[in-house]
Order: structure tokens, then sequence, then C-alpha cells
């Protein structure tokens, strides 16, 4: 039986929370879920969720940081709390972060846009296998190959695509 890291306590009302978001850059982690096969990715794992300026997009999963919450726990939070109990993970290369990049409040500031927030996210990339269970935010989990990824365009969300190639490129060298 695997063991979720325990849950902040610490957490905002609403109109602070929302006056925080719009005061200060807000840290966050994301992972990339990756089949491996012979030390190369053979699937992209995407969650379809709702966005709050696009609509239903596959993207990373991820989340902020909880406050005292290593980074590796909250790749581990944010893993259980959107595909279930039952999965398996290891996180590739040594647990540090694999690229990080910035979500800016402003359409074509930059390439990553999150109308809600000015957010720096710590991207991982995560081996995942086992029983997946899309819950909380996740609409849905699927699998895709890298040609597949490459093709979705529009369907991708918060600009991610990019860096779902980018991320693809540094584990398959």
């Amino acid at each position: 039986m695997t063991v979720l890291p325990p849950k902040s306590t610490f957490w905002l009302p609403d109109d602070e929370w929302h006056r925080v978001q719009k005061s200060l850059p807000i840290t966050c982690v994301d992972v990339l879920p990756v089949q491996l096969r012979q030390g190369k990715v053979a699937g992209v794992g995407l969650i379809l969720r709702h966005t709050p300026h696009q609509g239903p997009r596959w993207c990373l999963i991820g989340g902020r940081l909880q406050y005292k919450e290593l980074l590796t726990d909250a790749v581990h939070r944010e893993l259980f709390e959107t595909l279930g109990g039952k999965l398996k993970f290891k996180l590739l290369g040594l647990g540090e972060p694999d690229k990080v990049v910035q979500y800016l409040p402003e359409p074509d500031s930059t390439e990553y846009y999150d109308p809600r927030q000015h957010a720096i996210s710590l991207t991982f990339i995560a081996e995942v296998s086992g029983e997946l269970d899309p819950q909380g935010e996740a609409l849905d989990f699927n699998w895709f190959t890298i040609d597949q990824v490459c093709k979705l365009d529009d369907e991708i969300g918060f600009g991610q695509q990019s860096l779902i190639i980018d991320l693809l490129e540094r584990v398959n060298k």
C-alpha cells in the first residue's frame, strides 16, 4: 500500500489567495509522465483538464507547492491526487527539475500563459506505470506517442506543447 504525503493544513481563504495570485509569482511543480522502452520515451501521459481560458485541454500534471513541502513530495502528491494511489513512478535524473518555465498572466508575453497568475513551474519527468485512475482536476488521462503530441497543437493547454517536446528531446538524446 502506498502512503500519501501529508497535506498541508495551511490554505488561505479564497479572497486572500486571489490577492496573492495577483501580487506574487506562485511556485508550482509540473510533471510529465512517460513510458520508457530501452531508455527512450515510448509514451507521454497527459491529463485532460478544464483550463480557465481555453476550456478542456491536454496538460501536464501539476499544481502549486505547499508551505514547507519538499519539491519531490509535491511531485508525489500531485501524481497521486491526479492519478490515484495505485500508480508507481520514478523521477528521471537526480530528482531535480528538468526545466524551469514561467507562465505569465498576459497573453502573448511568453509562450506559456496562465490568466490566473504569474507562476514559476519546476517541471519534472517521471516514468509512470500501474493502475491509473484520473481524478481531481483530471477529466481523463491518455498515453500519446511523440508523433501524436506533435500534432495536438491547439489541444494542449497553457502553451505546454513546446515544453513537452523540449523535455522529450532531453530524455531521448
